[in-house]
């Protein structure tokens, strides 16, 4: 037993192996700048070939590089006794051999490029059915694959290594997610596909109008272009309504009948990856800005006393009240459910010196009118048929009417007075005129006397 040992030793310190047995051959794959490891193992003793040709050998535990070939990347760890190579290059594909205290092993080592990461791009949002394609260069005995939770969907491989390989999907559930999966026997690059991202656009946003303004139901219309997984839902706090149509040329449109004028509506539309909501005020789509009201005399031909009546009118509308005021106090107010026939409110008017108008109101606006008392109220006397009874004058004058009384009381007082002096005058003119003409007579008469009496 010891020639025989001695002799085993001394051949392998020369380079040269004695199989005991046809080595076993067994398949490595390795990746261009990867690391492989082979697994059989040389502790003690035992040498690593590559093609035949030995590259290194162990004796005690100490590894002795024999060729340049893998020089630096040829890696052996003592404490495991397995070789490995490092920096893999495609011309380091071949048979590789190790033998150590055991039965050589041969390994067929295969280095390929590292497959490219697939590119996944939508086909056709707008159709029915959401198709996708993935794409990813080719290589040596590259697979393009499409899986759904693991399951292969379907494949390709193309010996044409100038073209990318190309793989369409026809995505049917929604709900599911999907793989698209570059592999070599070395390597494999995966994409995960959503079906929200790929096969949704982002929706558009809503459009709502009203429908009926002036009936005694408000109704709006909300309207969305449509698209795949387009609902659109009318809310109020909670789902009031909702539509949706598989037909994708046709907008979606939805009514609503608005109930409740002091709550808020929203209009959503929304589908897997986006939702927009438009919010909806009965205030601005229910309601149509009041008119201005109008007022007229209604007081009676001939009638007698303080009383004057006038009449404030208004179209009537949705929500909208009349009211007469007097300088902020409400003294009366009607509204009607019948938007045919506009809306009327008398008022006996009592106190000539306050200030009254009438209002128009609904929840989005108000118009007011003042009416002049003086001009609508206005006494005028009436001719009867006999000529002798006539209207009693109202003596209740505002106070505007009392100055212009007073002021033309004044003005009659001085043009009489005027005319008192005026006349006064002239008797004292002609009192003095008279006098002096009878002064002159009698000097005149006395002399025509005295001129006898000088020629006697």
């Amino acid at each position: 037993m010891r020639p025989a040992v001695i002799l085993m030793f001394t051949c392998w310190s020369a380079g040269v192996y004695i199989p005991f047995a046809q080595a076993e051959l067994k398949k490595l794959n390795g990746i261009v700048g990867g690391t492989v490891s082979f697994p059989a193992a040389a502790k003690q003793t035992g040498f690593f070939s590559m093609n035949g040709s030995q590259i290194s050998k162990v004796i005690s535990s100490k590894k002795h590089n024999l060729s340049i070939r893998l020089h630096g990347r040829l890696q052996w760890d003592s404490s495991t006794g397995l070789f490995s190579i490092t920096d893999l290059k495609m011309e380091d594909s071949g048979e590789y051999r190790v033998q150590g205290n055991h039965m050589p092993t041969t390994y067929q080592l295969t280095v390929y490029n590292p497959v490219s990461t697939p590119q996944v791009s939508s086909r056709k949002k707008m159709k029915h059915t959401c198709s996708v394609l993935c794409s990813v260069e080719n290589g040596r005995e590259v697979t393009l694959s499409w899986q759904r939770e693991g399951e292969i969907l379907s494949h390709t491989s193309s010996p044409d290594l100038n073209t990318p390989l190309s793989l369409p999907l026809e995505i049917e559930e929604y709900s599911s997610t999907y793989s698209c999966v570059a592999a070599n026997p070395a390597s494999n690059k995966t994409v995960t596909v959503r079906p929200e991202k790929y096969c949704f656009d982002p929706v558009s946003t809503p459009q709502v109008s009203s429908r009926n303004k002036m009936k005694p139901t408000c109704s709006v219309l909300c309207s969305v272009e449509n698209g795949r997984g387009h609902p659109v839902l009318a809310e109020r706090g909670e789902t009031l309504s909702h539509t949706s149509s598989p037909d994708l040329n046709t907008p979606l449109s939805l009514p609503l009948e608005i109930e409740e004028y002091s709550s808020t509506y929203s209009c959503v539309a929304a589908n897997p990856v986006s939702n927009k909501t438009v919010t909806v005020r009965p205030k601005e789509f229910c309601f149509e800005p009041v008119s201005k009201p109008r007022i007229t005399n209604t007081t009676a031909a001939g009638s007698r006393g303080r009383c004057c009546s006038v009449l404030c009118s208004v179209e009537n509308g949705r929500e909208v009240t009349l009211s007469w005021q007097r300088e902020g106090e409400t003294l009366s107010n009607i509204s009607s459910p019948d938007l045919n026939t506009p809306l009327s409110l008398p008022l006996e008017i009592e106190e000539y010196s306050s200030t009254y108008s009438c209002v128009a109101a609904n929840p989005v606006s108000e118009q007011r009118s003042f009416f002049s008392i003086s001009e609508l109220c206005r006494v005028e006397y009436t001719d009867h048929s006999d000529k002798s009874d006539h209207k009693a004058p109202d003596t209740n004058f505002s106070s505007v009417d009392r100055v212009v009384l007073y002021v033309m009381f004044v003005l009659r007082l001085v043009e009489f007075v005027l005319v008192t002096l005026a006349v006064g005058l002239l008797i004292h003119l002609y009192r003095e005129g008279r006098v002096q003409t009878q002064h002159s007579t009698e000097r005149r008469g006395k002399t025509k006397y005295q001129e006898p009496d000088s020629a006697l």
